[in-house]
């Protein structure tokens, strides 16, 4: 007579029992995964200072591109995806993060015409101001390629509040306005999660160092 096909499973089990008698339960477990915590305190300290502790899952939103498009977080899956927020009075700030994103983009497509699927994303934090039509003609002046999404504040806020940017309107001495905003571009995996941040100073070829010892770290896992 053969042999039950399922018997190493039964041999399996009567080990477990054993082990359970002798206090030994736990060599019977298979061990927990390690917790996205304790894979970012094992990654390299250049990997630790871009990646963040645990990926970030998108909340619900909903914004417009400058062509007139809804967006939502659905759009940041299937490619790797840039993401600055900013406003369209900016005096040096975002014109010089979107000159070198413009210039890191090209970087990646002279290395890796896959590359093209990139995705950069600019994000209007001052909806009273900034229509789509002027972010349209500002981002058409440094990359045609590039999305620029608007929308009502309280269509903004979920995702402000949903990667922890932060967005101050402040009154300059003169009586102008600004706004003090997060300057670091923020990096969505394919996924659609927020996985880590690119911090200024914004300088193309270290960008795109950075996101390759980022990448390199997330796909190697």
């Amino acid at each position: 007579m053969k042999r039950p096909r399922d018997l190493p499973s039964a041999r399996s089990a009567a080990l477990c029992a054993v082990l359970l008698a002798g206090g030994l339960l736990g060599a019977c477990s298979p061990a927990a995964p390690p917790s996205p915590l304790e894979d970012w305190s094992k990654a390299p300290p250049e990997v630790r200072a871009l990646l963040w502790p645990e990926p970030r899952p998108l909340p619900a939103f909903a914004l417009r591109t400058q062509h007139g498009e809804a967006f939502g977080p659905q759009d940041f899956r299937g490619q790797w995806n840039f993401v600055f927020f900013g406003f369209l009075q900016c005096p040096d700030v975002c014109p010089t993060t979107l000159s070198a994103l413009r210039a890191f983009r090209r970087a990646e497509l002279a290395q890796d015409p896959e590359a093209a699927r990139h995705r950069f994303v600019f994000v209007s934090v001052d909806p009273g101001h900034d229509s789509a039509e002027a972010i349209g003609a500002y981002l058409g002046f440094f990359d045609p390629d590039f999305i620029g999404l608007h929308g009502p504040q309280d269509a903004l806020t979920p995702l402000l509040q949903g990667l922890s940017i932060m967005a101050v309107p402040v009154e300059s001495t003169g009586g102008g306005r600004s706004i003090d905003h997060t300057s670091s571009v923020i990096v969505i995996d394919p996924s659609g999660h927020a996985v880590g941040a690119l911090p200024p100073p914004h300088e193309p070829q270290a960008m795109q160092a950075r996101f390759a010892r980022l990448r390199a770290y997330l796909e190697a896992r």
